[in-house]
C-alpha cells in the first residue's frame, strides 16, 4: 500500500474544456509537470465519475504516486495501479476508448513498472480475460522522466498532452537521455559537492559562484563527458549550459550534508562510467573527472568518528555530517589527508569494497591521482584544481 492516501484531481488539455487528464498523487503533492506547477486543477472530484467521461483521455500520475507491484483493494484502491486500473476497467464496460498513462515516479522504466503494476492488480482482481487483453493493447503506458526542468515522455507517436512552451519532450527513447542527466547533471552534483566543500563552500550556490569551479565544471562537461555522449553529442553545449543554470537557479540553497549524500555510490554511478569511455575513446585520461575522484578522496580522508556515533568532517570551527553508507565512510575514516600521496592514492583507489572495483586497473589513474593529491597538499586545493581544468583545456 502507499505510505499516503492518493487523491485524485482533473486537469483540462484544451482551452475549451474538450480534452482533460486525471492527476493521481499525494493530497500534499500533485506534483507534475503538467499539475499544479503550471496548470489549474479541479480537486476534489469523484474519480469514479470521471473516469467514465469521454473527454478524458490521459492518466498522470505525480511524483510521489509510486509504481512498484503492491496489493491492493479494488473497492477502495490506495495506489496508482489499483486506482488506475478501478476507472479503467469501467470504462471498460462502457466501450469507452483506453488511456495514455504517463507516471512521473522518479525511477527508470516508470512506464514498464506502472504496466507490470496494473496487470498485477487486475489479476489479482480476478478482472476477466478480455480486459486483460484491452488493459494492454488499448492503453499506453508511457516512461517520463525530469531533466533540468523538461519533462521528456518516451513516445513513438502524438500524445493527447497539451505542449507547455519548452517544458514538454518526446522522444523515441529515453535511455540516451537518461544517461546523460546521470552523467552531465549527477555528475556536475558530485563535482560542486566535493570540490565546493574542499573550497570551504556549503551550499551548491556559493561553489557556482567560484569562478575556479566553474573552470573545473565547464570543462568537465563541455570537454570530457558531453563530446561521449553518443547520439546526444551535438546537444552537449546546450545541455551542460542547462545543467548550471539548473544547479544555480534551482539548487542554490541546497548544502551539506544533504548535498554530499551518497558521495562515493553517486561519483560510481555517474563519473566513473564518463571517465572509462573517454579514457577508451582517447587513449588518456580526463584531467577533470580525475580530479573530481581525487578531490573526494581528500575530502573523505578527512572523515572521523564524531562523539555521538556519526561520521563527520571538520570546517570552519564545527562539524559537518557526512551522509553515506557506514562501511565507506569506516574505510576512508583510517586513512588522512596527511599521508603521503602514494599511500593514500594507493589506499583509497584499492578498496574494492568502496568502488566497486580496483580502480588502480585503469592504465595510469593511480599515477594522476597522486600527482593531484600531491598538489591539493601542497598548493591547495583551488590551484590543484585550475591545474587541472588547465590540462583539460589543452
Amino acid at each position: 500500500m502507499s505510505e499516503e492516501q492518493l487523491t485524485c484531481a482533473a486537469m483540462p488539455l484544451r482551452a475549451d474544456n474538450s480534452l482533460y487528464a486525471l492527476v493521481i498523487g499525494s493530497r500534499e503533492g500533485m506534483n507534475s509537470l503538467l499539475g499544479s506547477r503550471s496548470e489549474k486543477l479541479e480537486r476534489r472530484i469523484d474519480a469514479d465519475e470521471w473516469a467514465i467521461k469521454p473527454e478524458v483521455r490521459c492518466l498522470i500520475g505525480d511524483e510521489g504516486a509510486a509504481v512498484t507491484p503492491a496489493a491492493d483493494d479494488m473497492d477502495a484502491p490506495q495506489t496508482l495501479a489499483g486506482q488506475a486500473v478501478r476507472m479503467l476497467y469501467r470504462r471498460f464496460r462502457r466501450h469507452l476508448p483506453g488511456w495514455t498513462l504517463l507516471p512521473c515516479a522518479p525511477v527508470l522504466h516508470n512506464g514498464q513498472h506502472l504496466a507490470e503494476a496494473m496487470i498485477a492488480c487486475a489479476v489479482q482482481w480476478k478482472l476477466p480475460a478480455d480486459f486483460l487483453r484491452w488493459l494492454v493493447q488499448d492503453n499506453a503506458c508511457c516512461s517520463t522522466m525530469t531533466d533540468c526542468a523538461q519533462w521528456l515522455i518516451e513516445t513513438s507517436g502524438p500524445l493527447p498532452v497539451r505542449e507547455a512552451a519548452d517544458s514538454i519532450v518526446y522522444v523515441k527513447r529515453l535511455a540516451p537521455y537518461a544517461q546523460r542527466n546521470r552523467r552531465m547533471l549527477g555528475g556536475a552534483g558530485v563535482i560542486i559537492a566535493a570540490a565546493g566543500l574542499l573550497c570551504g563552500h556549503e551550499t551548491v550556490g556559493a561553489a557556482m559562484r567560484d569562478e575556479s569551479l566553474r573552470t573545473l565544471l565547464g570543462n568537465a562537461l563541455i570537454r570530457e563527458i558531453a563530446p561521449y555522449m553518443g547520439e546526444l553529442k551535438e546537444e552537449g553545449l546546450a545541455y551542460a549550459a542547462r545543467v548550471t543554470a539548473f544547479l544555480e537557479n534551482a539548487c542554490g540553497e541546497e548544502g551539506w550534508p544533504a548535498v554530499g549524500e551518497n558521495l562515493a555510490g553517486r561519483f560510481v554511478a555517474c563519473l566513473l562510467p564518463a571517465l572509462a569511455e573517454y579514457e577508451k575513446q582517447e587513449a588518456m585520461l580526463p584531467s577533470c573527472l580525475c580530479f573530481a575522484l581525487s578531490a573526494l578522496i581528500m575530502l573523505y580522508a578527512g572523515i572521523r568518528l564524531g562523539e555521538g556515533g556519526q561520521y563527520v568532517l571538520p570546517a570552519a570551527e564545527k562539524e559537518i555530517a557526512v551522509l553515506d553508507n557506514r562501511p565507506v565512510l569506516a574505510a576512508f575514516s583510517r586513512m588522512s589527508c596527511d599521508m603521503a600521496p602514494e599511500s593514500l592514492a594507493y589506499a583509497a583507489l584499492s578498496d574494492r569494497e568502496v568502488w566497486g572495483c580496483d580502480l588502480r586497473e585503469i592504465d595510469g589513474l593511480e599515477e594522476r591521482v597522486t600527482d593531484q593529491l600531491r598538489d591539493m597538499q601542497l598548493l591547495g586545493a583551488r590551484a590543484a584544481m585550475l591545474e587541472a581544468a588547465g590540462k583539460s583545456a589543452q
